[in-house]
């Protein structure tokens, strides 16, 4: 009778992923300092040259002395994963657990940097738009945007603006928007969903709730927060007191809004 009560264990040789958010903020910033950097603690020197002035000539020419601004990016961001697996639960799995746990890890570690990026939007240096989103027009709040961009010289080329998926939402509802014509991973990788009033578009739910209802919509340009990271380590080990492998790696990094008059935030009511 025994043998009767027996239920076999299917193992799958597939593993059940979470559903991913995208990374936005981590490809629209400056990353030309990545390689300066060693340790968490590093200080990057970032130059600025002055500008250039323009005389009207006379039949003789007095030579300008440029003078440079600094400023400090400080790597003092320090973040770290770690992770045991014990080796009956291998042994059980078809599926590789090790990659889709250091997947999984990567991914968290990715989402963690991108929520710091969206906390920025207190740097900017721009007037904040205020929208109320079903009710006031979302393509006209967008313009008003690229016109403060405009007044303060800032390129066309490389601006971009983030949304919520309720956002997203409230822009469809406009006449103006364009699909992006990004499609398959490059889209499901970057969040990029279209383009409007000469920004591109991308959606993320890692904005910042600023109080019960409203969001800190971002846009600027690609030159206005600087970033630099480095993965100083990922060690596999083998538990000193248990049958398992333990795997763990650490990111250092540090983030700037260097140009706070090409960043701005849109203050979105979603009630």
């Amino acid at each position: 009778m025994a043998i009767s009560n027996f239920i076999p264990e299917l193992w799958s040789t597939q593993a059940l992923v979470a559903f991913r958010n995208s990374h936005v903020f981590r490809s629209l910033v400056n990353r030309n300092y990545e390689g300066e950097i060693r340790n968490a603690g590093d200080t990057v020197r970032i130059t600025t040259p002055a500008a250039i002035t323009v005389g009207a000539y006379s039949g003789t020419v007095s030579y300008q002395t440029p003078t440079t601004t600094q400023q400090s990016l400080l790597i003092d961001k320090d973040r770290y994963w770690a992770f045991e697996l014990d080796d009956a639960d291998q042994a059980q799995a078809n599926v590789s657990l090790m990659q889709a746990y250091m997947n999984e890890a990567a991914y968290a570690l990715a989402q963690d940097v991108d929520a710091d990026l969206a906390s920025l939007y207190v740097n900017s240096g721009l007037t904040d738009i205020n929208l109320d989103v079903g009710t006031t027009d979302h393509w006209d709040q967008l313009v008003l945007a690229g016109q403060q961009l405009d007044e303060e010289n800032v390129p066309r080329e490389g601006r971009w603006y983030v949304v919520t998926p309720k956002g997203y939402a409230d822009l469809l509802k406009t006449t103006e928007f364009v699909h992006a014509t990004q499609s398959g991973d490059q889209t499901i990788a970057t969040g990029e969903i279209g383009t409007a009033a000469g920004f591109r578009i991308f959606k993320s739910n890692n904005l910042v709730n600023t109080t019960s209802s409203t969001y800190a919509y971002m846009y600027g340009h690609s030159s206005a927060i600087t970033m630099a990271e480095q993965m100083i380590a990922t060690e596999a080990l083998r538990g000193a007191t248990s049958f398992a492998d333990q795997i763990r790696g650490r990111l250092v990094y540090g983030r700037k809004v260097v140009r706070p008059a090409a960043l701005g935030t849109i203050l979105a009511d979603e009630t």
